[in-house]
């Protein structure tokens, strides 16, 4: 049994410590900083991969165009989230958000081809390395007696900013032209980097009685606390969860819009509008998602990542089996609420285990997802040369490994207890 280590306590300028107000209010700026960034994320990833294809990309360019963004991904954000919890929450957005807009500039340079997109999302991919573990350490230190609700409203927030990109890129583009979307999401980050400079309260941590670093995992039935190692199985268990996220996600949205307008050039009755619809219909099921688990307890977050990897095998059989419109609805809604249960149940097992480095243990999470961000768009790129429909069967036989294997590390670990 460890010793347990001081709860965690913040001051401002070393002497007040912050109110439940500022508190509430450095939460409330966190989750719209998370809105409008993930908002410009979800714009900019399916432009690339769209406009790959759009200038000529190959299939492979286009899943290079999504993929590298999870290269750089699987390290920048270990290494925001440290830097967050040496230098701060504010400096740290402030930095990064501020770097997002450098990137947007860059998309809309007269010199970009699909080569030049992959080189710019591989800068957007360490930008935003920064920000999301950032604003997950800041909301949940700053609440920690319901970490699960905190972080499903992270998680909602950013979800629910990631509806609207797909319309914005299906419907702006046929008006305004192919870039219309980008001059969007320059404004919202500008409008981001405001708040933040703004709203948000700085604040630095006091000491800690304990100089320990390893991680303290609460048990919530007996509020008894127990050292895991960042490799235990519990902590494999989730990073394999969130790695199948990534892969899902990334097929999903950045695979599916060209699947969709490859069918409709085969002469299958889909429109380019058909993806921008089946997509809000993902981002809505995974939305939902989230604000439903965010009212469970910690104790049902190892089913939610069974639950995600079960899901996730099950919609991805369906849209390699089938081409119909209401097979690709229903798979759809599976698989957002199938990555809805992968992400925030490995969010909080892994966030919720530590007072002290809360920022550096959601950039584990964030990097593992990075993992699957490389390889969702990569690997299916690559398959989709060979068939169009494979990349969905190669999430569906990845989705059952990672549950098999979820499954025996989460009994080791339970054998551990």
């Amino acid at each position: 049994m460890a010793k347990p280590v001081e709860q965690f306590c913040l001051d401002v300028d070393g002497t007040p410590d912050l109110t439940p107000d500022i508190r509430r209010r450095n939460r409330i700026v966190g989750y719209i900083t998370s809105f409008l960034t993930v908002f410009t994320l979800g714009t900019t990833e399916i432009f690339a991969s769209w406009y790959s294809t759009r200038m000529g990309g190959t299939p492979l360019e286009s899943g290079l165009a999504f993929g590298i963004f999870g290269l750089v991904y699987m390290f920048s954000p270990a290494i925001g989230g440290r830097l967050s919890d040496n230098i701060g929450r504010k400096k740290t957005l402030l930095l990064s958000t501020g770097g997002y807009i450098i990137v947007i500039v860059l998309y809309l340079m007269p010199f970009v081809g699909p080569w030049q997109l992959i080189a710019i999302r591989a800068i957007e991919g360490f930008v935003f390395g920064f920000v999301a573990p950032t604003i997950e350490g800041m909301v949940s230190e700053l609440e920690t007696e319901s970490e699960v609700a905190t972080l499903g409203n992270f998680s909602t927030s950013w979800s629910a900013s990631m509806i609207l990109p797909p319309m914005v890129i299906a419907y702006l583009s046929g008006i305004y032209g192919d870039t219309s979307g980008i001059f969007v999401v320059l404004g919202v980050e500008f409008l981001a980097l405001m708040i933040v400079a703004v709203f948000l309260q700085g604040y630095r941590r006091k000491p800690m009685t304990s100089s320990s670093n390893v991680g303290i995992l609460p048990d919530h039935a007996t509020g008894q606390v127990g050292k895991v190692s960042k490799s235990s199985p519990l902590f494999v268990a989730s990073y394999l969860s969130v790695m199948l996220w990534g892969v899902v996600s990334t097929i999903i949205l950045g695979l599916f819009p060209s699947y969709i307008e490859i069918l409709e050039d085969l002469g299958y009755p889909f429109v380019i509008e058909d993806f921008g619809n089946l997509l809000l219909i993902w981002n809505l099921a995974r939305t939902v998602t989230f604000i439903i688990i965010a009212r469970l307890s910690g104790e049902h977050m190892k089913w939610a990542i069974i639950a995600g990897a079960i899901l996730s095998a099950l919609s991805g059989f369906m849209l390699f089996l089938f081409i119909d419109i209401w097979i690709f609805t229903i798979a759809m809604v599976l698989s957002g609420i199938a990555v809805g249960f992968c992400y925030l149940g490995a969010l909080y097992l892994v966030v919720s285990a530590t007072d002290i480095e809360k920022g550096a243990h959601a950039g584990l999470v964030e990097s593992m997802g990075g993992v699957g961000l490389f390889l969702g768009p990569i690997a299916g790129g690559w398959v989709m040369e060979i068939g169009l429909a494979l990349p969905y069967f190669m999430f569906a036989v990845l989705a059952l490994v990672v549950l098999i294997l979820i499954l025996l590390l989460l009994k080791r670990d339970n054998n551990m207890d």
